[in-house]
C-alpha cells in the first residue's frame, strides 16, 4: 500500500508525494508530480485531479496513470479543495481566496473541462464541496458565511440550489463528512473547534447536537482542520491545530449523538490532514509547520488512537490518502 501527500512548495518540497505504507512504517519517500502548491488532490482508480498554480493562475491539473493529461486555469488565487465522484465523471473544487465552487466534466484521455462556476457573496471562504450519493446531494462548507449549502445536479451535470443551513455566527464550518447508512451529518468548525451533528429531514438540516473538540480547561486555542468517519460510522476523528491534537468521538447506534472518547496529541506542529487506512487499523497524520508524518494504531474495539511512530518526513506535507498504487 501507498500513501500519496499534498504540499505546499514555499520552502523545500517539490510537489506531490509518495512513501510506501507497510504495517504503520513509512518508506521510500518519492516526488510523483512536480507542481506549485498542489495542497490537495482527489483520485478515481489511476487518474488524479489535483490544484495547480502556475504564477498569478490557479486551477486543477488532471493526470492518468502518472502523465499529464490537461488543466483548467483561472486568474487569482488557487483552490483549497477538489473532490471527484466516479459513477458521473464529476470533479468539483472549492476556492477559499476567490469564494466561489467550480464544477468540471472529466473524460478519459480528454481531461476535464469546466462546467460551472458559483460566486458566493462578500466575506465567503468556500473550503469543501463534495458530491454524496446516499444523500444524491453536493454540500459545499462556507467557512467566511458560517453555513453548508446543498445543491441537487441534472442529468447535465449542472447543480441547482436546494437549501442552506447557517450555523452561529463565527463557528466558520470548514469540512464535513456524512453517515456511511444513515441521513445525518457531520460538520467541523474550524473557528470554534466544534463538532455539528446535523439530521436531514427531507427538507434541509436540522441541528441535534454541538460538541467542542477540546478539553474543557483548553478552550483558548481553536483552530480545527480535517474531520474523518471511519466505514462503520462509528467513529469521528477530527484534527486540532494549535492545540496540536487528535479528538475521537464516539457515535451511538442512531448517529445522532456522539460523545467525546479521547483526545491525543499528534506529536506535530500544525495538523493539516489526517487519514484513515482502508483495513481501518492505522490512523495517518501530516503536519505542516513540523513537516512530520504521524502513525497511530487504531483500536479495533473503542476506536481510540495509540502513537506507533512519528519520524518519517514529508516537506510542507497539507494532504494525505491511502491508495493501492500511485
Amino acid at each position: 500500500m501507498k500513501l500519496i501527500f499534498g504540499t505546499y512548495t514555499k520552502r523545500d518540497s517539490e510537489g506531490i508525494y509518495t512513501a510506501d505504507f507497510n504495517q504503520g512504517k513509512l518508506s521510500n519517500l518519492e516526488v510523483k508530480f512536480e507542481l506549485a502548491n498542489p495542497t490537495y488532490f482527489a483520485r478515481i482508480d489511476h487518474t488524479m485531479f489535483a490544484v495547480s498554480q502556475k504564477e498569478k493562475l490557479g486551477g486543477i491539473a488532471c493526470f492518468e496513470h502518472g502523465q499529464f493529461v490537461n488543466e483548467v486555469m483561472h486568474e487569482g488565487s488557487v483552490p483549497c479543495f477538489v473532490s471527484v465522484d466516479k459513477e458521473k465523471n464529476l470533479v468539483m473544487s472549492a476556492n477559499y481566496h476567490l469564494g466561489n465552487i467550480i464544477t468540471y466534466a472529466y473524460t478519459p484521455k480528454k481531461g476535464i473541462r469546466q462546467i460551472q462556476k458559483i460566486d458566493y457573496a462578500t466575506g465567503s471562504h468556500a473550503h469543501f464541496v463534495k458530491y454524496y450519493k446516499q444523500l444524491d446531494e453536493v454540500l459545499v462548507s462556507d467557512l467566511g458565511l458560517d453555513r453548508i449549502v446543498a445543491y441537487s445536479i441534472d442529468p447535465y451535470l449542472m447543480l441547482h440550489p436546494k437549501y442552506t443551513f447557517s450555523t452561529k455566527a463565527g463557528q466558520g464550518p470548514r469540512h464535513l463528512t456524512v453517515h456511511p447508512t444513515k441521513p445525518i451529518i457531520y460538520s467541523f468548525c474550524e473557528l470554534s473547534s466544534e463538532l455539528l451533528v446535523l439530521v436531514h429531514d427531507g427538507f434541509g438540516l436540522r441541528q441535534v447536537q454541538c460538541l467542542s473538540s477540546l478539553p474543557e480547561n483548553e478552550q483558548s486555542l481553536k483552530s480545527g482542520s480535517a474531520i474523518r468517519l471511519d466505514q462503520k460510522g462509528k467513529y469521528i476523528y477530527v484534527a486540532n491545530r494549535g492545540h496540536e491534537s487528535i479528538t475521537v468521538f464516539e457515535v451511538d447506534e442512531t448517529g445522532k449523538h456522539v460523545k467525546l472518547i479521547q483526545n491525543i496529541k499528534s506529536e506535530g506542529v500544525h495538523p493539516r490532514d489526517f487519514n484513515l487506512s482502508p483495513d481501518g487499523k492505522y490512523l495517518v497524520v501530516v503536519h505542516k509547520d513540523s513537516e512530520n508524518v504521524v502513525v497511530f494504531a487504531v483500536d479495533p474495539h473503542t476506536g481510540k488512537l495509540t502513537l506507533l511512530n512519528k519520524d518519517f518526513i514529508v516537506p510542507e506535507a497539507v494532504c494525505v490518502e491511502f491508495v493501492d498504487h500511485a
